[in-house]
């Protein structure tokens, strides 16, 4: 009986986590704990705005265009535009907004294509710009992937796109950093667009992508399209 009772108990306990170990917790990346650490210092802050300073963000708020999302209409609440405004601000290392700034108007996008050459120590990554961009614009990555891959859906901010030269912006420091020197033959996606206060205009996004060099020779980039676009 009392080997039953133990068997029963021994099951029973194994129901509970479908017959499975249980799963281990993913640790949270940097990014995410500092998204984290981020709203709640704006949640503190949203506090100690004055009631005036509140009311404004939520006239702003509704002054925005409704958002889509899965399908649904919605509207950003007063305290939600003040978050996103400053999240962005966050990772631009920029100082936050206690007062909400009006919407900005955004010129095209002047990001164009990316270049790849060399392989190794001597790679460097470009990317063309036309004119000279005067707001900041805001540059995501992907690790390096298959040559063959068409399109990528894992991107991750590498920072401000830095001053360009001759309308070539180096981010070979920026990309090496996060992801570390990408071998030969794999294939580099980069997405970028504009911000100015914390407004972002990701409908201009650009979508690009080229080869690291299988020898070190300068590979050809490839020109993406915005937002909704063939990507590849």
């Amino acid at each position: 009986m009392k080997d039953n009772l133990g068997m029963k108990k021994r099951d029973h306990s194994e129901s509970k986590q479908g017959g499975k170990p249980a799963a281990k917790r993913k640790r949270r990346t940097r990014a995410q704990r500092r998204a984290r650490n981020d709203l709640g210092r704006f949640s503190r802050m949203w506090g100690e705005l004055t009631e005036e300073q509140r009311t404004a963000w939520r006239r702003r708020a509704r002054e925005m265009d409704r958002l889509v999302r899965n399908g649904q209409y919605y509207r950003l609440e007063g305290q939600q535009l003040f978050n996103k405004l400053n999240s962005v601000l966050a990772i631009c290392e920029r100082e936050p907004l206690a007062d909400p700034p009006p919407q900005p108007k955004f010129g095209p996008n002047p990001v164009q294509a990316l270049q790849i050459t060399g392989i190794g120590d001597s790679i460097a990554l470009r990317l063309s710009v036309s004119g000279s961009p005067t707001e900041d614009i805001l540059v995501f990555g992907s690790p390096p992937c298959s040559a063959g891959r068409g399109s990528c859906h894992d991107y991750r901010f590498l920072g401000l796109l830095p001053a360009a030269v001759e309308h070539l912006s180096d981010i070979t420091r920026l990309y090496i950093k996060k992801f570390g020197v990408p071998p030969a033959n794999t294939r580099i996606f980069i997405r970028a667009w504009q911000q100015v206060v914390g407004w972002e205009c990701r409908g201009q996004v650009r979508l690009v992508n080229a080869l690291v060099p299988a020898q070190g020779t300068a590979a050809d980039g490839q020109r993406g399209g915005r937002a909704g676009g063939k990507k590849g």
